[in-house]
């Protein structure tokens, strides 16, 4: 991925003046890094209780008024004292099966148990659930392994791994000289063993350090939180921060278009940034404002990203591995709409800040608390470099959002879906992106699309001659827009078939809130048989050429000009995946030709 933020070509950003300063950037040799880095280091006091901006003036008694303070000390009342058992048959399931289930499942209840007590004590200054955080941190320090068994092999350090010495950081942080001198000690060790140690030793090594995917920001912004709150020696902090930052800076650069974009999806962006906006603003705080890694212009980018994809309110075009129900995690929200402008992020927030991990909770009290949501607006967007448009329309009162795609089949979380897009009126999404797929060791394999949920066959694209849609990059498509707004997606390329010279997909949203698609196919030779085929979530009734996706709401009708609709019912792929609904694939089919237009229409007809 392309990018153009000066984080990528740099060490560390000097901020000069404020965030629109202007950035000098510089290439620096490692060891030229470390230096600058120690400098910066040395600019600020290296009080640990100081790290968090907002942290030392958020006396707990002032919190607990707050609605996610509330929110978090009920929560905490209602755990019974037991700790998760997660032993050595579950973590060997995932070898056997590829299940994850077994294993994680208590995995991640001790650490958000953790999480629920900490804030619990903290709160409300007293000791009464020291036991209790005390049980599970050693619990957890004596986990043979903080890697998931998903991720072996990956390295000592793993997306949770890190997550994990992020949360005992944050509970040294917080409630550190309320627990045993024997807890703490042991807390340092393990992380010291398990995540500085070998990070300092061959963290430059870790397949994360290309700054492609999510897994860079969680990884080493989650090694940055531990470096700055549990790291005592100078030397050793700076040579670790310097690379944490390096390797952050291409995660803004690499992770995300250059249009601000991310291919994995909107849950993705929410992960891969959370522990890079903490670390971020620890590194501005503990550097005297030098380290500034929300300055520059791309971070804008990737702040309008969310609302360029919002399909509703919470609710977004689930393209690659995401979930079309989805929410910002609200300190990030918070926090990137002061830096950056972009307070549309705030009509996005989770509806439950007092759930997640430690740091993020944390977070959402002291960057977020009890500020106001805003009201989505949908206006028409594009994002050039991602191959990603919206068009809003209204039939009536009610909104028409329609998001479609181009792209490529090789994206971050991949599914091969070039021209699919999505359907939503008011509430209700007609056409839909399925989403994830059931995360299992087969999903991550050469077999992933043999799942109808990463194939195109689960996706609103045709099918020509039999044949789906190849994975790779190579197989993709381009997207622009006509001058009267049309989307026009050319993605004969994403099917690798030498015959097929064209399959041009143009979608309308019309002035009435109707929605219209046109694709044009030209073979050479006599041509193949087209399949056209729309996703939905919802029954459908079908009629010769004309369709109906039923809702509680209203219905979609779908009108072809000639042809005869079928539905599938994708039962058994639903319940392989795990999921309590049940996807309809809707299709028309035509004979070879070696020209062919096909036009529908789709229509709104609200429930009587």
């Amino acid at each position: 991925m392309a990018g153009s933020h000066p984080l990528s070509t740099i060490s560390f950003i000097i901020l000069a003046l404020s965030a629109a300063s202007s950035l000098a950037t510089e290439n620096v040799p490692a060891t030229q890094a470390v230096e600058r880095m120690r400098g910066c280091l040395d600019r600020a006091p290296a009080d640990a209780a100081e790290l968090l901006p907002g942290l030392p003036r958020a006396c707990p008694l002032d919190l607990k008024g707050t609605s996610i303070a509330k929110a978090i000390l009920d929560a905490a009342k209602s755990d019974s004292g037991e700790i998760p058992v997660a032993t050595y048959t579950q973590y060997r399931t995932f070898r056997k099966t590829g299940d994850r289930e077994p294993y994680q499942k208590p995995y991640f209840e001790k650490r958000d148990l953790l999480a629920r007590a900490v804030l619990a004590a903290w709160l409300r200054g007293d000791s009464a659930s020291v036991d209790f955080i005390n049980d599970l941190v050693w619990n957890i320090c004596e986990e043979t392994n903080w890697v998931i068994p998903a991720h072996e092999g990956m390295g000592e350090i793993d997306l949770f791994a890190a997550e994990t010495a992020a949360t005992l950081a944050v509970t040294e942080l917080l409630v550190g000289p309320s627990l045993p001198e024997e807890i703490r000690g042991r807390l340092r060790a393990e992380v010291r063993r398990r995540i500085i140690e070998p990070y300092l030793d061959h963290g430059s090594k870790f397949w994360w350090n290309n700054g492609a995917n999510n897994w860079t920001g969680v990884c080493a912004g989650s090694v940055g939180q531990v470096l700055l709150i549990l790291e005592p020696d100078l030397e050793r902090q700076a040579r670790g921060l310097a690379l944490v930052v390096d390797q952050l800076n291409r995660f803004i650069d690499r992770a995300f278009e250059e249009d601000g974009a991310s291919t994995e999806g909107i849950g993705y962006w929410n992960y891969g940034l959370a522990h890079f906006v903490i670390v971020a603003e620890m590194l501005r705080v503990r550097t005297g404002g030098t380290i500034d890694l929300l300055a520059g212009e791309k971070i804008g980018k990737i702040t309008a990203y969310p609302a360029a994809i919002a399909i509703g309110r919470h609710a977004f075009a689930s393209f690659s591995d995401s979930r079309e129900e989805a929410s910002v995690l609200p300190f990030i929200a918070a926090k990137l709409a002061d830096r950056t402008g972009h307070g549309e992020l705030l009509a996005q927030v989770s509806d439950k800040p007092h759930l997640g991990r430690l740091g993020w909770v944390l977070c959402n009290l002291i960057w977020y608390g009890d500020r106001a949501g805003r009201e989505p607006v949908f206006e028409d967007a594009i994002l050039p470099k991602a191959g990603v448009a919206r068009r809003a329309g209204k039939i009536g009162e009610k909104p028409v959002i329609l998001v479609a795609k181009a792209g490529n089949n090789a994206e971050q979380h991949n599914q091969n879906d070039v021209g699919s897009f999505v359907l939503r009126v008011s509430e209700t999404t007609f056409l839909c992106d399925p989403g994830a797929g059931l995360y299992s060791a087969a999903y991550f394999s050469r077999k992933r699309y043999e799942n109808i949920f990463a194939a195109s066959y689960g996706h609103s694209v045709p099918r020509i001659g039999g044949q789906q849609q190849k994975p790779g990059a190579q197989y993709r498509g381009t997207l622009d827009v006509a001058d009267d707004g049309a989307l026009r997606i050319e993605f004969h390329e994403a099917y690798g078939i030498p015959q097929l010279t064209r399959l041009l997909r143009t979608i309308r949203v019309e002035k009435n809130g109707e929605v219209t698609l046109t694709d044009e196919f030209r073979f050479t030779g006599d041509g193949h048989e087209v399949e056209e085929a729309f996703i939905t979530w919802h029954d459908v009734r079908v009629s010769g050429p004309v369709a109906h996706v039923v809702s509680d709401k209203g219905e979609l009708e779908v009108r072809a000009d000639s042809g005869v609709f079928r539905a599938e019912r994708l039962e058994e792929a639903c319940k392989a995946n795990k999921k309590k609904d049940v996807l309809t694939r809707l299709s028309i089919s035509y004979p070879p030709a070696s020209a062919r237009t096909l036009r529908f229409v789709f229509a709104y007809r609200p429930a009587d």
